[in-house]
């Protein structure tokens, strides 16, 4: 009785023995597939994550390169620079048609207008280069078109070489290259114009000359003319001495009745300026000289070239006559 009793106890026992492991085994499985789950799920987290990443890059960049391709195409299309629009073209294949088409149209024109350019330069013609400017304001070679013209104002400036001309050049091209030399010139040819204050006081002089000459006017011829003349009558460092034998010379007949002296107006004047500031002329102009004698078939009538320069201070420093007409 007493080892059945224990029999039973140990068959007991042994079942719960038996149960334990069971359960051992079965609570392993759920742990080992809990801890499987987790790593499926990160990696697919992961592998989500990256794929976003990438593919948000790759948005990104795409956006990038059409941001990038958009502002290269509007820089092109502003240009005038041919380079500029063919580099364009070259980086941006894939560039929308009609971007790429725009670009091309442009770059057509600008090779159109560099085409008409050199045919203007070529023709070395001013009204050539306004009606460029005028049909391509915007055109890069618009700067280049004005300097052109601008020294084709002045190359014709310089070949007519007068205070006027000059001044229009000035007036033209008030920020010209040449602006400055300009109004140099302009101030010195200024100067250097005869003014009608002057032709009259000239004209005044010679008047005087030939009154005194005609009437054997000594001291009226004297003050007429400076010391020391360059040249009189083609004697040089003539003095008034000269000048009053020359007048007595031509008196010297007994028979002449009368002497006249007529100046014909044909005045040609120019005017310099010296260093000093000084104003010199010279003159030249024709004058008839009619003599009568006692006996009237011995008159006589001749015109005469007299080429002549005059001081600042208005005395003839030079005077020298040639018979042109008898």
């Amino acid at each position: 009785e007493y080892e059945d009793t224990n029999a039973d106890n140990l068959v007991e026992s042994t079942n719960v023995v038996v149960q334990n492991p069971s359960e051992y085994v079965t609570n392993e499985k759920v742990t080992n597939g809990g801890k499987n789950n987790k790593i499926v799920t990160i990696v697919v987290v992961s592998l989500v994550a990256v794929l976003i990443i990438v593919f948000g890059g790759l948005h990104i960049y795409n956006n990038t390169q059409d941001e990038n391709e958009l502002e290269a195409y509007e820089n092109a299309l502003d240009s005038n620079e041919p380079t500029v629009l063919q580099s364009y073209l070259d980086m941006y294949g894939d560039a929308p048609v009609a971007h790429r088409d725009s670009i091309l149209a442009r770059l057509d024109i600008i090779r159109k207008n560099d085409v008409e350019w050199t045919n203007a330069v070529l023709s070395g013609s001013k009204a050539a280069l306004e009606r460029y400017i005028k049909m391509h304001p915007e055109s890069a070679h618009l700067a280049e078109a004005k300097i052109k013209i601008d020294s084709l104002d002045w190359a014709m400036a310089l070949s007519t070489n007068t205070p006027e001309a000059y001044q229009e050049y000035i007036d033209n091209h008030m920020d010209g290259l040449y602006v400055d030399e300009a109004r140099n010139r302009f101030e010195n040819l200024d100067a250097q114009k005869v003014t009608p204050n002057d032709e009259q006081a000239i004209s005044s002089l010679f008047s005087g000359y030939f009154t005194a000459l005609s009437a054997n006017d000594e001291d009226g011829i004297t003050a007429c003319v400076a010391n020391i003349m360059t040249s009189f009558l083609h004697k040089t460092d003539a003095t008034k001495s000269d000048v009053i034998s020359h007048m007595k010379k031509l008196h010297s007949q007994s028979d002449i009745t009368r002497m006249t002296f007529r100046l014909n107006n044909d005045w040609k004047i120019t005017k310099s300026v010296n260093d000093s500031g000084d104003s010199n002329y010279n003159v030249s102009f024709s004058v008839d000289q009619k003599v009568e004698f006692t006996d009237p078939a011995n008159n006589t009538f001749a015109t005469f070239k007299v080429d002549a320069k005059v001081s600042s201070d208005i005395k003839i420093t030079e005077l020298n006559m040639r018979k042109i007409v008898q």
